[in-house]
């Protein structure tokens, strides 16, 4: 049962691609849920059914603890004939709303809804959807089992797990703890490679290059990060060095040392990707633009006197020795 239901993920993820891939799957990324229900409630009274149930789905996705949202959406679906659709909306409504009168109302529009769904089925059985009830229970247990594991992005992680159950339509108020979770792991798993990279630890490319699509889980599942417009610059640039595109690396620095002006270690990255360039002269000039006080930056001026002849290293030495640091007296 577990390799089938990896199999599907894996076909679910080959078959999204481009834009699909780029969506909020959860949360605040997705829309302003009120504003969705408004503009949705609004085109259901001119029966515009169709309209309507895209804008109600939109918002059971921005807030799925939004009720309203779940009761529109089957309404707006029953409208559009969309039968199967509507069950599993009513459904997910009558799950989770309290025990209040719309509820009442919405179960008996559920039974109507499911009787019209049998005879639909033996009418047209290979053209109704499947129930994927049972997948969809499969698919969370595998959620919060890749969780647990830590497995964030890729195959069989539970990023993948969430986005095929959105993109199959699930609908439920547990999508919004699912959602919250997912997006605090995304942030906790940069935060803690973007400190191992300041440390200094020699972090593997393809380490690296999760950095991305993990700011991007977080963002598109809850709240992002605040420090991506730092931090992800800073970790594509050192593995843009790693792969030996110095340039790339240098620019990527520089970008994340203007979100962040108070890191110094983005600076000092900067100025070495430069020099790995093999652009002294540059790394100099940054280092003494942001760092002029930073011995670092007398080392470089003392390498860049060297490459012009040994006497001028010899003295630029010299100054840095007996001038810029000066002996105390006794």
């Amino acid at each position: 049962m577990r390799s089938d239901l990896r199999r599907w993920v894996v076909t679910c993820a080959l078959l999204m691609s481009g834009l699909a891939m780029a969506e909020p799957l959860v949360g605040p990324s997705v829309g302003n849920a009120e504003a969705l229900v408004a503009e949705g409630t609004r085109l259901y009274n001119k029966r515009r059914y169709g309209d309507a149930s895209g804008l109600f789905l939109k918002a059971t996705r921005a807030n799925p603890t939004l009720l309203p949202a779940y009761l529109g959406l089957a309404r707006s679906r029953m409208g559009a004939k969309e039968v199967h659709g509507a069950c599993t909306a009513y459904k997910a409504y009558v799950r989770s709303a309290p025990d209040i009168q719309d509820r009442t109302k919405a179960q008996r529009e559920l039974d109507l809804c499911e009787r019209q769904l049998k005879a639909a089925r033996k009418k047209k059985k290979n053209k109704v959807p499947a129930d994927l009830t049972a997948r969809h229970v499969e698919l969370k247990a595998g959620f919060f089992a890749a969780l647990e594991q830590g497995s964030l992005v890729g195959p069989d992680s539970a990023g993948e797990m969430l986005r095929t159950l959105v993109t199959e339509g699930y609908l439920g108020t547990d999508l919004a703890e699912m959602g919250n979770r997912l997006s605090a792991a995304s942030r906790a798993a940069t935060e803690d490679l973007h400190r191992r990279a300041l440390a200094g630890e020699a972090l593997p490319a393809e380490r690296l290059r999760d950095a991305r699509p993990l700011f991007d889980l977080a963002r598109d599942t809850g709240a992002p990060s605040e420090a991506a417009s730092a931090q992800l610059p800073f970790l594509e640039g050192l593995a843009a060095l790693q792969g030996g595109d110095a340039g790339r690396a240098q620019g990527l620095f520089a970008q994340a040392a203007t979100a962040a002006p108070g890191r110094t270690e983005y600076r000092l990255w900067r100025a070495a990707a430069l020099q790995r360039a093999g652009d002294l002269n540059g790394a100099l000039a940054a280092m003494e633009a942001d760092l002029p006080d930073d011995s670092r930056t007398d080392v470089l001026r003392a390498e860049v006197a060297r490459k012009k002849s040994p006497e001028a290293g010899a003295r630029e030495l010299e100054r840095i020795l007996f001038q810029r640091y000066p002996t105390a007296s006794r």
